[in-house]
């Protein structure tokens, strides 16, 4: 049954369903199984929805207006996993010189104030930083979204500094207050200096204490002060941190009913939520009241229990608290768990995207923040997962594993159909109602993952989701065990890795090879890895004679993949071979980087010599031109060796 959410002004109405969905058909932290050829990836936000900028004054006969505005991308990459600077370009409306100050003369000519026009937050740029974050060492994918509010006026103000603003954030007079609120949010738009000049004038603790103000117009028009204040200014954000105001943030946002201002205090704290020494408090401290006063309310998942909470539910807020929690996501393992244990902030992300796989809307920038949050949440999830839940799981997989069955008159038949139940391993148990951390590893949230790989077009949401997968097949109990055979025998998820193969970007190649290499490391899942996604493998594989050439962790893994294919079957190495894929791996196996094999190479001559084990294919291997030497050798024999 649909469950349609509240509208509110500005926000449209979405529905959400709550159902099992399958993938069509018959992208954050990412873990590597054991001794990995793959590094580990988290995706995380930087800055989130910003700069706002406003004129204190308004036309009235202005409207309201709400969309998407999709910007450039540009990428950029650094050595070190730290906030590295942003270089953002500004792109919004227009701004008149028309000033700030005016709002007591639209309100003394009787017009009223109008609420500022919202922007929907659109991409401005990306970027990708190299280095270790969760024991991570490959990109760690961090998108910037900035929201810009523009509002007109018709008259020139009297002049304004912003020595003076602040001064005035001292003062009783709620329409001085607006002003000089507004023109800090102004000139924190327009100047990286202006900011500064903020902090060296105490401005933000006056900012923060006019968040406790009774007027929601004051609360709003400080709110943007402070979401542009702290913009890429570290300094500013642990000022605020220092002045508690993340508290005070909290309690505004706890209690205010307006939309407008609850947009502006939920984009103040994504913006907060990028400092690495800010994340852990928000963790501790801000992880309920976001769950309850806009998780809950804008995914549906307790629509229609408080009608007074499904006033709340707005696009826009939701899409700011899924940002700053996917940066949360990132700040390591005591963060993860506060995540975990928060009640329902995993079930209204997980309600919140399958209401969109059921709307065919897969691709909004929210399910991406909340793809993301899974993902990093299901980073080292056997490792963390509490003792209770792994003995479950444990006992869950025991009564799931196939029973030995009575051999019949019919004895060769019957000892085939034991030996065919047997080689299939043991699925996740079905579990029709999930609740909190339970949703990470549960057969509903495979396929949800499988159904996003199947339906979404969007490279993050594409990513993460496969990344999850990764994460959730890396570790080597009776969990992992079970997902992998869920994903293959059960959802046939074989299919979406084919694909990422044949037609993902880069990033996503990278992780769908991460993940059959863990799939690999099953022998019953082998015949099923030859038949759906072989030549894919040996096609990746660099050949000098076409060019390609891809990096040496990726080609390791590949390796790894027909390594673990060939250690016991004869015909799967055949099959490598009629793939024409021996070139290749010779090619492969004498790369070198200066100072012996590369991690490629290695595992390459590893491959050669497991290849040549089989005395059977000996003569297949002549015929095809090839010689002892080309399998053993000092180079092969001392990979074999060190391995």
């Amino acid at each position: 049954m649909g469950a349609m959410l509240g509208h509110t002004p500005g926000s449209s109405s979405f529905r959400r369903y709550a159902f099992s969905e399958a993938p069509w058909g018959t992208k954050l932290h990412t873990s590597t199984a054991v001794r990995p050829s793959f590094h580990k990836r988290s995706l995380r936000l930087i800055e989130g929805p910003q700069p706002v900028f406003a004129d204190a004054g308004f036309r009235q006969s202005r409207k309201s207006a709400s969309g998407w505005s999709p910007n450039q991308t540009v990428f950029k990459q650094e050595k070190h996993a730290v906030q590295g600077p942003n270089g953002t370009g500004m792109f919004g409306a227009l701004q008149p010189d028309n000033g700030l100050s005016c709002l007591a003369q639209v309100r003394r000519e009787g017009q009223g104030l109008h609420r500022q026009n919202s922007y929907s937050p659109s991409v401005i740029s990306a970027e990708v930083v190299l280095g270790k974050t969760f024991e991570a060492d490959l990109p760690i994918q961090e998108i910037q979204a900035h929201n810009y509010t523009t509002l007109n006026t018709e008259n020139k103000p009297p002049e304004m500094t912003l020595e003076r603003a602040v001064n005035l954030l001292s003062q009783d007079d709620e329409e001085m207050l607006i002003s000089a609120a507004s023109y800090i949010q102004s000139q924190s738009f327009r100047s990286a200096d202006a900011k500064k000049t903020v902090y060296y004038l105490h401005g933000i603790p006056k900012l923060l204490e006019l968040l406790n103000n009774d007027n929601e117009e004051v609360q709003r028009a400080t709110a943007g002060a402070l979401r542009n204040v702290v913009y890429q200014s570290s300094e500013n954000k642990m000022e605020v941190k220092e002045s508690d105001g993340l508290a005070t943030i909290l309690l505004a946002l706890k209690h205010s009913r307006d939309v407008e201002t609850r947009r502006q205090l939920t984009g103040l704290l994504w913006n907060l939520s990028s400092h690495d020494l800010l994340k852990e408090r928000l963790s501790r401290e801000a992880l309920t009241v976001l769950t309850q006063s806009v998780l809950v309310p804008s995914s549906g998942i307790s629509e229609g229990e408080n009608p007074k909470d499904d006033l709340l539910a707005d696009a826009d807020v939701f899409h700011s608290v899924t940002g700053c929690l996917r940066n949360l996501s990132s700040a390591g393992p005591d963060s993860r768990k506060a995540m975990r244990d928060c009640e329902k902030l995993i079930d209204s992300l997980v309600y919140y995207i399958r209401g969109t796989i059921a709307d065919y809307k897969t691709d909004d920038k929210s399910t991406e923040n909340c793809v993301c949050i899974l993902h990093n949440l299901s980073y080292q999830i056997e490792a963390e997962l509490p003792t209770k839940h792994m003995r479950d799981l444990r006992e869950s997989r025991q009564n799931l594993a196939p029973k030995p069955k009575t051999v019949g008159c019919f004895s060769y038949r019957s000892a085939k159909i034991t030996e065919h139940l047997e080689q299939r391993g043991p699925l996740l148990e079905e579990n029709a109602n999930p609740q909190g951390i339970e949703w990470l590893w549960s057969a509903i949230i495979i396929r949800m993952y499988l159904s996003l790989l199947a339906r979404s077009v969007r490279h993050y949401t594409q990513e993460a989701a496969i990344g999850a997968l990764q994460n959730l097949t890396a570790g080597n109990g009776a969990v992992t065990e079970a997902i992998a055979f869920t994903i293959v025998q059960r959802e046939n998820g074989l299919q979406h890795v084919k694909r990422m193969l044949q037609e993902g970007e880069s990033g996503m190649k990278r992780t769908a090879v991460s993940l059959l290499k863990n799939l690999s490391r099953y022998q019953e899942l082998l015949p099923d890895i030859v038949k759906q996604v072989l030549p894919e493998v040996v096609e990746m594989l660099p050949n000098d004679d076409t060019g390609t050439d891809l990096p040496t962790d990726v080609t390791a893994s590949l390796c790894h993949i027909l390594i673990n294919l060939s250690q016991n079957s004869l015909q799967h190495v055949r099959d490598i071979v009629n793939q024409r894929a021996l070139p290749r791996i010779i090619n492969i196996s004498n790369k070198d980087n200066g100072y012996g094999p590369t991690r490629a190479g290695q595992a390459a001559c590893v491959l050669l010599h497991a290849m040549w084990k089989h005395s059977d294919l000996h003569e297949v291997f002549k015929k095809c031109g090839y010689r002892k030497t080309d399998f053993i050798n000092a180079r092969t024999t001392k990979a074999v060796n060190s391995s």
